[in-house]
């Protein structure tokens, strides 16, 4: 078999907001998703017996990712998807997964979700389909609240639930979006626990009816991120950042996932990269890079 490689994108969270929060110690939340052009890669072939993953950082990314900041291959979201489906497809698992980083951790840009969605995805190319497009969401869902809407190949999508209640949107226009990604990283779970501690909860839906946005200025006027105020207090560099970025001219700016980058969305062309070297001044600031909203699926059709 020829080996499958697909590159797997982050996200950004426009708005983010948690609802309730389960027993089970997962979270119900709305928000909006948004795909954008910073990649890691992972690439799946035949091996010998049992599942192997092999990871390395993407030579020349902006914030280097160390593969061993990435703990055991056995808690890797690529290796537990590779685990997950062979087992729904009935195949013994025999797979090299490769996976080369570009997404830094710990940012709430998705990457680990996304490599998940990518290597469900590649390995059913690899075996010829055995599983329905609709299928991989619903095993990926196991895996990590954002790999349903990677595993969509949505560029854009309201969702609910533990972000597997999903409506893909169409696009809403050409956009850049830069990301500046801080020297301090957010543990996902801590920052669910902390922040849902000091809401109200359960709360009501309050922002995505159901109707997509009709254009960037409305979405604009809907963001906002239960996380911003605990990571904005503990990492003040953030807040700046995000009004750095407005005052450059971006649409809208705050927190992505439960943090720690922070994005400004540019519709005005060549405001974006006006704006990068301004971010990298600060104080607490790794790197910043400008990057594509993606206008189409990212998934390869079979």
């Amino acid at each position: 078999m020829t080996p499958v490689s697909i590159d797997c994108p982050a996200k950004i969270n426009l708005f983010l907001r948690i609802l309730a929060r389960e027993d089970s110690g997962h979270h119900q939340i709305e928000t909006f998703f948004l795909a954008v052009g910073l990649y890691d890669r992972v690439t799946v072939e035949p091996g010998d017996e049992g599942i192997a993953l092999k990871v390395e950082a993407l030579s020349g990314a902006a914030a280097p990712v160390s593969p061993d900041s990435l703990g055991p291959p056995e808690d890797n979201t690529a290796y537990r998807a590779a685990q997950a489906f062979h087992a729904a497809a009935g195949l013994p698992p025999a797979t090299v997964v490769s996976l080369v980083k570009g997404i830094p951790p710990g940012t709430g840009l998705g990457g680990a979700s996304s490599d998940a969605a990518g290597t469900l995805a590649a390995l059913n190319l690899l075996h010829g389909e055995p599983l329905s497009r609709t299928d991989l969401p619903a095993i990926g869902g196991d895996i990590g609240s954002d790999v349903p809407f990677f595993s969509s190949g949505a560029p854009a999508a309201m969702a609910w639930g533990r972000g597997d209640r999903l409506l893909p949107c169409p696009p809403l226009g050409p956009a850049s979006v830069v990301i500046a990604i801080p020297s301090e990283r957010t543990p996902t779970a801590s920052a669910y626990a902390s922040t849902s501690a000091k809401l109200t909860l359960p709360a009501r839906p309050a922002v995505l009816s159901g109707a997509a946005p009709p254009d960037w200025d409305a979405l604009a006027r809907l963001c906002g991120n239960d996380f911003e105020d605990e990571a904005f207090r503990r990492m003040p560099v953030l807040a700046e950042t995000c009004a750095l970025l407005k005052s450059a001219g971006a649409v809208s700016a705050g927190l992505t996932g439960s943090g720690s980058a922070v994005f400004g969305l540019f519709t005005a062309r060549g405001a974006a990269g006006r704006s990068v070297a301004r971010v990298q001044e600060l104080n607490g600031i790794d790197a910043a890079v400008v990057v594509p909203v993606l206008d189409r699926s990212w998934l390869p059709m079979g």
